[in-house]
Parts: structure tokens; C-alpha cells; sequence
């Protein structure tokens, strides 16, 4: 989300060794954010306004109960539809490629914003993506191509999901006082799927080559040691924008702002207000740039075995020692029955199940580690 860049930045501007007030005048509203571009394709557009404020106390407001509308040169407008966190969507606009679209938005208090029209872009297909293992995770590479005449300005988003499992199945479940029975599979927590979106800014241009051809643009990098993304089996959708130079270049600033400075060497920030205005007054600052482009996307699967036989990090590494728990209603009810114990297995002597053995819910439950046990739709 670009909102984070807007934070960092704001971050930036005060991350001195003694206190600075720096010069950066947020209204006591916060600034209007708008992020998502408008759908040219067969998808839906889907606009998010939040307010960003000041350096003491950065964190995002959503902002409600606006009324944001699609506009075209022709004088056509589709409304979206609000949702929950300042989120706002349609299904799908009726574009023209012949004219131009821009976002008209009214929040609840009567301010209205206005962005500048945009002509319509079409963005060609993904060739690939790619992959390549080094020593220490695995780097993540797109490439594509238009023809000479196609925008030559690129950005790529993408959604990561991985699947991964608890240390230890369970395989019965506490029912009534001192009964376990076996659990049933809607009721299944040994496996999980986890998701995750892109943060940064990753873009590129072939403005400077003599072919519109991007290759083996890096997109992201998949850490071994600090993350579990690879323990099993991960999955990457890569969303390919074509963008205006405009819209690129500020991008592109947004880009350097938040991500390239960390020492007085580096470049200064620079204003990264983009093309959306307040009607009323345009000196106010909004954050933002809302273009017209289409969306193509492109899904790989990298499994573990394809990978080189090195550690990955392993969120259960602590889950080794088990309990050791009677099996009398009584021990049973008071370990399994307050729900932040599960059972792993049943211990047999002699043909008779004298002992359960469990450990808590963190290493059993892998909802604990934020993901669900829904398989997703596209995943094998």
C-alpha cells in the first residue's frame, strides 16, 4: 500500500539524533490518501482513501462514507460502491479507449477531489516469471515486452501464499467432560495456507533501450532464515500494470522518497503530492495518483524438493517436548479441556491406552501463525 511509503517518508523527514520539527504541516484531518488505479480491463476497480497524519503519532484513518465516482470526458459516470475500511469498488467500468477517465470524490464533510483525466493504457501479457535459488533464499524475476508503440513504463505487484504445517497433527478432540474423540476434518488444524501482499515499489522502463523488452526484472527476494514462505510448497501471482511516463515518474519518486534514503548521501525527499486536487483548494497537498490501465497476471509454484537442501526457518522449531497426560476424565478434563492443549498421539501398554500425549495450542493450531486451513481455489 502506498500509504506506507507516505508514512515512512514522514518518518524520514523526522528521524534525526535530536528532535526536529520539521517543516511538514499536516492539517488536524491528515492528509487525503488514495491508492488503486482505474480497471481499463475485464477486473474490477478498487479505490482505498485513508488520511495520513502527523510525524508524532503516524497511523492511518480510513476515510468513510465518501461518494467516489468514475468520470469520463464524455460526461458518463459509475459510482462505487463503498466497503468496509475505506475501501471503494465496481465491478467493472464500461471503458471507451477513445476518451479519457479520471476519479471524482466527495467526502462526507462536502470537500470534493478531482484527479486529472487519463487516457486509457492496455496492458500486454506476462512472457514469464522466474525463479533462481542462491545461498540465501530465492530471487523472483518477470519479464515482457510490448511493441514499439505499446507504453514503455512498467509496475508489478503480487500476492505471495504458502502452505505450511503445525508440528504436530491432532488427531482427537476434546468433546465433554473427560472425552476425546476422533476430530473431525472440517475441524482440521495441522495445515494452513498463509498469504501476503506487496509492500514496495517494483518498476522498470525499456524508455532507454531500443526495444520495448523488460527482462528478468527483479521482483522480490524469499528469504531462507527469516521467513517459513518456502517450507513446504509457495505460490507467487505476479500483477503486471503498463503505466503513463506521468504516472511512472511519480512512482518512481514515491519509490526513491521511501525506500532510497538512509544517509545524507542519499537522495533528499521531494514532494510526492500526484495528480489528484481539491476543487476547492489547490494548494492543499493529497496524496495519490490515479491512472487508467488494465491488469495481467501471471501464478508459478516453486515446491521444497526443487529447492537446494539447506534449513529454512521453521516457526516450530521450540515444539519438541510433549506432555504426558493420564488417561482418567479427571486429567484429561483439566489439561485438554480449558482449549490451549491438544492431543498429538495416544501411548499404548499392553493394549490399552494408559497415557495421551499433547502440547499447546501454538505448536498444534496452526491458525496461531495467522494463516486458515482453507485451501485456496488455485492452489494444486
Amino acid at each position: 500500500m502506498k500509504i506506507i511509503h507516505w508514512l515512512l517518508l514522514l518518518l524520514v523527514l523526522g528521524a534525526c539524533k535530536d528532535r526536529y520539527n520539521a517543516p511538514v504541516h499536516i492539517p488536524a484531518s491528515g492528509y487525503l490518501v488514495v491508492e488503486g488505479f482505474i480497471n481499463v480491463g475485464s477486473g474490477s476497480t478498487d479505490i482505498t482513501l485513508s488520511r495520513a497524519t502527523g510525524l508524532d503519532s503516524p497511523y492511518v484513518i480510513p476515510e468513510l462514507s465518501a461518494q467516489v465516482n468514475v468520470e469520463s470526458d464524455n460526461g458518463s459516470s459509475y459510482p462505487l460502491t463503498e466497503s468496509a475500511g475505506g475501501h471503494y469498488s465496481i465491478d467493472q467500468v464500461p471503458v471507451d479507449l477513445s476518451h479519457k477517465y479520471r476519479l471524482r470524490i466527495k467526502t462526507s464533510l462536502g470537500t470534493e477531489y478531482l484527479s486529472d483525466l487519463s487516457a486509457p493504457v492496455v496492458t500486454r501479457e506476462i512472457d514469464s516469471v522466474s525463479w533462481k535459488a542462491g545461498g540465501d533464499g530465492v530471487n523472483i524475476y518477470v519479464s515482457t515486452h510490448g511493441s514499439p508503440t505499446d507504453p514503455r513504463y512498467y509496475q508489478w505487484k503480487f500476492d505471495e501464499t504458502w502452505i505450511y504445517t503445525a508440528a504436530f497433527p491432532s488427531p482427537f478432540i476434546y468433546q465433554d467432560y473427560g472425552q476425546l474423540v476422533l476430530r473431525p476434518d472440517p475441524f482440521e488444524v495441522y495445515t494452513c495456507w498463509s498469504s501476503d501482499q506487496s509492500t514496495n515499489i517494483v518498476i522498470a522502463s525499456s524508455a532507454k533501450l531500443t526495444t520495448n523488452v523488460i527482462y528478468s526484472a527483479p521482483v522480490t527476494f524469499v528469504s531462507y532464515s527469516t521467513s517459513d514462505k518456502l517450507i513446504n510448497k509457495y505460490s507467487i501471482l505476479v500483477k503486471q500494470h503498463a503505466l503513463t511516463q506521468d504516472w511512472y515518474e511519480w512512482e518512481e519518486k514515491v519509490q526513491k522518497n521511501t525506500e532510497e534514503l538512509g544517509s545524507i548521501f542519499d537522495a533528499q525527499p521531494s514532494e510526492i503530492t500526484g495528480n489528484i486536487h481539491n476543487t476547492a483548494d489547490a494548494a492543499e497537498p493529497v496524496i495519490g495518483f490515479i491512472g487508467c490501465t488494465s491488469e495481467t497476471e501471471k501464478r508459478i509454484f516453486i515446491s521444497r524438493g526443487q529447492l537446494p537442501f539447506v534449513p529454512i526457518f521453521n516457526p516450530y522449531s521450540d515444539c519438541q517436548k510433549l506432555d504426558t497426560i493420564l488417561n482418567n476424565p479427571d486429567s484429561i478434563a483439566v489439561y485438554f479441556g480449558n482449549g490451549y492443549h491438544l492431543v498429538v498421539d495416544q501411548i499404548v501398554q499392553g493394549g490399552t491406552v494408559t497415557h495421551y500425549s499433547g502440547a499447546g495450542l501454538g505448536c498444534m493450531d496452526c491458525r496461531t501463525m495467522g494463516g486458515v486451513t482453507t485451501k485456496p481455489d488455485f492452489w494444486p
